[in-house]
């Protein structure tokens, strides 16, 4: 019957314990180990190697779970779509705390600025940390920037009875459009 060294003994203590015996190893390195243990396994006749290497195998399945399981973790960083996505809410709310019932199309890029601390959820209502205040003002900010670079022109696309029309439609819809993010951002620097 074969005997267990001291340093198998601690990697099948760790790797149970739901710990890696080497921090570096990834995911590909403990599948080979556990395909090199079924291999040995069944080359294997001896029951005491056997349960060794059923120990093993124990083992190493544990270490391949808590490197799956490490991979899986998600990154905390926002990207632009999801400050869209939270300024889009904001000023949709009036730069108020909004509720968590979302849109499935916002619920991931909400969920991303809420792991990344931008947001925090007290009771049914999601608020804006300061960083997710500052995040979104300067959003905004850069929104009103290009609005006010950007004045509708009239349209010579459409006949000219209707053009004046259209321009005033394009205009008061412009206008309207940079006063609400103007209201979002003040009640923004009100509530902080």
């Amino acid at each position: 019957m074969a005997r267990r060294s001291a340093q198998l003994n601690t990697e099948i203590a760790v790797a149970l314990a739901k710990g890696s015996p080497h921090p570096e190893a990834t995911v590909s390195d403990w599948k080979k180990r556990v395909a090199e243990i079924q291999k040995r396994a069944r080359t294997t006749r001896d029951p005491g190697q056997r349960a060794i290497l059923q120990e093993e195998f124990t083992a190493a399945q544990a270490g391949l779970r808590a490197a799956q399981q490490t991979m899986a973790v998600k990154p905390t960083y926002v990207t632009g779509t999801n400050l869209f996505a939270l300024k889009k809410l904001i000023v949709e709310s009036g730069g108020r705390p909004f509720s968590n019932r979302l849109h499935a199309v916002d619920q991931p890029h909400i969920k991303r600025t809420l792991d990344a601390g931008l947001v925090e959820l007290r009771g049914n209502n999601l608020h804006l940390t300061s960083a997710g205040r500052t995040a979104v003002a300067d959003e905004i900010i850069s929104d009103i920037e290009k609005l006010n670079k950007y004045q509708p022109r009239e349209n010579t696309f459409v006949p000219a009875e209707k053009r004046a029309e259209l321009l005033a439609k394009d205009v008061a819809k412009h206008e309207a459009e940079l006063r609400h993010l103007e209201e979002a951002l003040a009640t923004l620097h009100a509530g902080s």
